[in-house]
Parts: structure tokens; C-alpha cells; sequence
């Protein structure tokens, strides 16, 4: 028999290490193939009897609020689920965690009225003195206070309208409810109105929960949740869990009467869990909720499915905010701050709305914002070069959830030496959304009184926003319709405040 090579010390752990190294690079093969076999199973309509984003890295890290800012950080979770699904944050050229900045939404938005002395407060519902510009410019008197409370319309028309989501890292940590003088009361002190930000937008927001039995919202849900990241939703929130699991998990349930008060997010669920004669529960991120013994964050819980609020409220219940990138464009043109807060389809009476806007020198449009208010509907627009001007392009899409959407065009659209554009929008159902002064039930308020609505005026001018009757282009800056709620408080009575929730978007 010949001799044997001798295996020195050194290859032996040169040996060692390329099996550790190639073991290594076969586990992320298998553990990338199963997220991607979980995500072509979803794309297929295929949801499984369990869950959780976390398990796949698409969920952001459990952070804890300061003050009722909850609508902001369901809203943000479920963008930066978004973009840890779809590689947008490192499109952008963006290092490390994925963390969008919260109370820049808080500050800068377009629902906030000015501050007030009384205001000022030093608990967890502090809001800002008489030097906080406020955001709502249609009529600075009215709108929320800072820091307490809205809804996911409200993100959805900050989001379309203004800049966008911005990096947490360009903004002061906000660490408690004392911390007004951190936040800041002017656009050029603590938390900035500009500081070189990236900014980061929705292509849609999709309401998931606005029709259908509870049974067809959860579904919704669950597949939104598996191809699109986590859901924003809303609850009564009760520090005190119904129960606990073996693990010390909390679980709530809330059956009441009450409102909702509470934003959340869902990032999985378990159809098999069971308390009780309760089955089927969502695996909830949260922002808020307290240990009622350590008084310590609980990032993450357990609500059943039996949860009156949690993935049923119409407009609350579950919110998918998708297709979330770098924004492509430079501008954004509306006429409606408050985006959809009203439907003219119960009426029957507007056939189809339009828009107008003045663009800038060197401008393009880039891309075209509608809202649908109901499911399956198609979309037709058509790009006038001004009122009555040339026809310069036709544009056909189709949604089935209603909410916002982004159509972006191939190429940028040259509207001709005028820089008029006349939008005409014409959808299947004959349902357009509007905006026009409201009173909002927000989530928290303490401000003018705990659990009281609050005014949000708008104002509307003419010759920016038409509907067609069927026979001719009518203003819609009067329009009213009692039927559908519009018209809640006095200054609606009498002011022009209807505007067609129509956004242009250009580039230079």
C-alpha cells in the first residue's frame, strides 16, 4: 500500500473552513429560496394558516411613541415593511436599518392648526406654542393639534401631496413627551423642514376593509401582508390584555361599544391560535401599549380575530401603503391638501371630474394621482394641453381596491408653451373622491376637548377643479352633497370648499 499524504494542521482548518463557509452559503440559498417560494405562493393567491413578517426580515424593528402620534407610526411601519420587501432603502442608496422619521409627518403636514399657549402642555399631549406655524393653509384657526392624533387618509394625502417620508437619522430623537423644545416650534429649528432629505413615497395606498364581510377583509389582508409588508390598522386600546400565552405574549380583545382610539400594525397572523372559545388572532407591532406592572414598551401582542375594530373598520381597518420608493418626481400640483375626504357617487349627478393647474417653466408631467372610492373600478384620464386645448394624451388603468394610485407615464409629457394642464378623469362607477371642509374623529384628542371631532376647513377657488354633468363642465368649488356627510359644520355652509382629489406630479 503507497503512503498516505499527510493532512497538515493548517489544511485542516483551511478545510474546516470552506465547509463552514460553503454550509453557510447553502443556508441563505435554502432560507432565500423558501421567502421567495413564500412570496411566488402569495403572488398565486396562496396564503398559509400562519405568519409572521419577522420571520422573513420584512418587518422594521417595535418603536415607542411620544405623544398620539400612533397614525404615523402604523403608517411608517407599513412603509418600511414595503421597502425592506422591494430593496427600495438601498435603491435609494440608503445604509443600514430602515427608519423613516416619524415626527417629521407629525410637523410637517397638512392638517395641523397653529399654535396656541394653551397648548402647551407638559404630558404625554403636549403640543406646541403660538410660534408653531401649523400646516393646514386653506385656514390656519382650524385643523388637529400637533401630536395628537389623525388618520390614515390624513398619511395617504401627506404622503401624495407633499415631499414625502424622510430618513430618521437626518431628524432629532424625539424620546419622550417632554420633548416639545427637541421637536421645536419653527420650520428651522429641531425637527427641519429641510435638511437634505431623500424622500420616500407610495406608488398606492390601498384600503382593504372598505367593503366585503369580515371574513373577505382578513383574507385581504393576509395577502397584502405576504406580498406587500405590514398593514396598518386600528383598535380600542386597553393596556390590560384579556390573556396570556404559555410564552407570556400578551392577547387582547376589545367587543365594547367604544370608538377606536389606537393605531397598530399587523405583520402576521395565526389562524390556529386559540383562547378560550376565541379562534384565529393577528400578531400586531405596536407603538404604544404598556406592561401594566414594569410600565415597559411592549412592542408586539396578540389581537383575535374577534376583535370588533382590528382588520374591519372601513377606513381604519386595514391600510396597505405599497409600491414605496426614492420619489421619481419634482413636484406635486393638487388642489385637494385633504385629499380624499368625501365621494360624489351617491348622487348620480357627476359623470366626471377634471382639474386645472399652471406648471412652471421647464416642467413635464411625470405622472398622474387619482383616487377610487370603491372596488374593481376602471380609470380613464385624459391630458388636455389647457380647457378646451389639444388633446395630449389617454390613459386607461384598472384598480381593484379603492384608495390612491399613482399612474407614472413611459416618458414625461410636454404640455406646450402656455404650461397649462386640464385633467379629466372618468371612472367605471362614476364615484370620484373630494375634498372639502370636514370635522374628524381622530384617533386621540385633548385639544378642544377629549374624544370631541374636530373642524378641518378647506377652502376652494374657482376655475381649479370641474365636474361634468352630462352636458357641460360645471365649477366644483360649490359643490354639496348633504347625502354623503358633507357640510358638518359652519364654515362648509358658507364658504367654497370642494376640491377634485386630482394630483399632477412634473419634473424639470
Amino acid at each position: 500500500m503507497g503512503d498516505m499524504k499527510k493532512v497538515t494542521p493548517v489544511k485542516k482548518i483551511l478545510i474546516s473552513v470552506l465547509a463552514t463557509f460553503t454550509a453557510m452559503v447553502a443556508m441563505k440559498f435554502f432560507l432565500d429560496f423558501r421567502k421567495e417560494l413564500k412570496r411566488v405562493k402569495a403572488s398565486a393567491g396562496f396564503t398559509p394558516a400562519r405568519f409572521d413578517l419577522r420571520d422573513m426580515g420584512w418587518a422594521s424593528g417595535a418603536r415607542q411613541q411620544a405623544w398620539g402620534t400612533c397614525w404615523i407610526f402604523s403608517t411608517y411601519s407599513s412603509l418600511e415593511s414595503n421597502l425592506l420587501i422591494n430593496k427600495g432603502w438601498e435603491k435609494a442608496g440608503e445604509k443600514g436599518l430602515v427608519d423613516l422619521a416619524e415626527y417629521h409627518m407629525d410637523k410637517f403636514n397638512s392638517f395641523t392648526r397653529k399654535g396656541d399657549q394653551q397648548h402647551v402642555k407638559s404630558d404625554w399631549y403636549s403640543g406646541q406654542g403660538e410660534n408653531f406655524p401649523g400646516g393646514n393653509h386653506d385656514d390656519l384657526n382650524s385643523g388637529v393639534v400637533v401630536h395628537l392624533g389623525g388618520d390614515y387618509r390624513m398619511a395617504t394625502a401627506i404622503l401624495s401631496n407633499n415631499r414625502g417620508a424622510v430618513q430618521e437619522r437626518l431628524v432629532p430623537t424625539i424620546k419622550g413627551h417632554s420633548d416639545q423644545k427637541i421637536f421645536g416650534d419653527s420650520p428651522w429649528e429641531g425637527v427641519l423642514l429641510e435638511n437634505d432629505y431623500t424622500y420616500f413615497v407610495p406608488k398606492d395606498v390601498e384600503y382593504l376593509t372598505l367593503f366585503g364581510s369580515d371574513e373577505n377583509k382578513r383574507e385581504a389582508i393576509k395577502k397584502a401582508i405576504v406580498r406587500y409588508g405590514a398593514v396598518a390598522s386600528t383598535q380600542n386600546m386597553d393596556d390590560t390584555p384579556v390573556g396570556s400565552t404559555k410564552e407570556g405574549m400578551e392577547i387582547h380583545m376589545y367587543r365594547g361599544k367604544d370608538k377606536m382610539n389606537h393605531a397598530i400594525s399587523l405583520i402576521g397572523w395565526d389562524d390556529d391560535f386559540k383562547y378560550k372559545e376565541h379562534k384565529g388572532a393577528w400578531l400586531v407591532k405596536d407603538s404604544d401599549h404598556k406592561d401594566e406592572k414594569t410600565g415597559k414598551h411592549i412592542g408586539y401582542f396578540w389581537v383575535l380575530y374577534d376583535d370588533v375594530h382590528v382588520g374591519k373598520d372601513p377606513y381604519m381597518g386595514g391600510v396597505s401603503f405599497r409600491g414605496v420608493a426614492k420619489r421619481t418626481y419634482d413636484r406635486a400640483y393638487t388642489h385637494a391638501y385633504h385629499g380624499w375626504r368625501y365621494s360624489t357617487g351617491d348622487d348620480g349627478k357627476v359623470k366626471s371630474v377634471a382639474t386645472s393647474f399652471n406648471l412652471k417653466e421647464g416642467e413635464k408631467v411625470h405622472s398622474i394621482g387619482v383616487y377610487t372610492t370603491s372596488l374593481d373600478v376602471k380609470v380613464q384620464l385624459e391630458i388636455y394641453s389647457e380647457i378646451n386645448g389639444v388633446l395630449l394624451k389617454k390613459i386607461e388603468e384598472e384598480f381593484y381596491y379603492p384608495g390612491f394610485h399613482r399612474i407614472d407615464l413611459k416618458r414625461p409629457l410636454d404640455v406646450g408653451p402656455k404650461k397649462k394642464v386640464f385633467v379629466v378623469q372618468k371612472n367605471s362607477d362614476n364615484s370620484y373622491a373630494y375634498d372639502a371642509s370636514f370635522t374628524l374623529d381622530v384617533l386621540l384628542s385633548e385639544l378642544p376637548k377629549w374624544g370631541e371631532p374636530v373642524d378641518i376647513n378647506s377652502k376652494a377657488s374657482l376655475n381649479e377643479s370641474f365636474f361634468h354633468d352630462g352636458r357641460s363642465w360645471i365649477d366644483f368649488a360649490s359643490y354639496k352633497n348633504s347625502r354623503n356627510g358633507q357640510m358638518l359644520n359652519e364654515h362648509a355652509a358658507s364658504n367654497n370648499t370642494a376640491s377634485v382629489a386630482l394630483n399632477v406630479y412634473t419634473v424639470k
